[in-house]
């Protein structure tokens, strides 16, 4: 079972995570990505992610890091509800990808919208910051 960014297992076909070092280290700070994007919380946002950060968004558009932060504090983007299952962290040489499923909910009362994503880091000036996004809506 993957680990979810709470450190819980969870549901899925995938085989388990090895926890390492490195994965204990990037649950983290997924888990804190997570909690700062359902937050809204730009500044936070801001010192998780790179300068050079771009997105292809779940509804099929490619977004640099200004316009996310600009649409989450406009509200545009907001979610009610969003849990990760991280199956795959791996270091790629200077990167680290990680790989999983998530489930979102918009506004309360909508639908659950599953996604599978990927989420790529990078160190600069010493610390890690996500600068490649990618997640697409699938079918539960």
């Amino acid at each position: 079972m993957p680990i979810g960014t709470s450190g819980e297992s969870s549901e899925s076909q995938m085989e388990p995570v090895v926890v390492t070092e490195l994965t204990r280290e990037f649950i983290d700070l997924e888990s804190r990505n997570r909690e700062a994007y359902l937050a809204r919380d730009v500044e936070g946002l801001s010192r998780l992610w790179s300068e050079d950060l771009v997105v292809n968004s779940p509804i099929n558009r490619v977004h640099h890091r200004r316009q996310v932060l600009d649409l989450l504090e406009a509200g545009v983007i907001a979610h009610s509800s969003y849990e990760v299952d991280i199956e795959v962290v791996e270091r790629l040489g200077e990167l680290v990808v990680i790989m999983g499923a998530e489930r979102v909910v918009n506004a309360p009362g909508t639908p659950l919208i599953h996604r599978r994503f990927t989420n790529v880091w990078r160190q600069e000036a010493g610390q890690w910051r996500m600068f490649l996004r990618h997640a697409n809506v699938t079918t539960p």
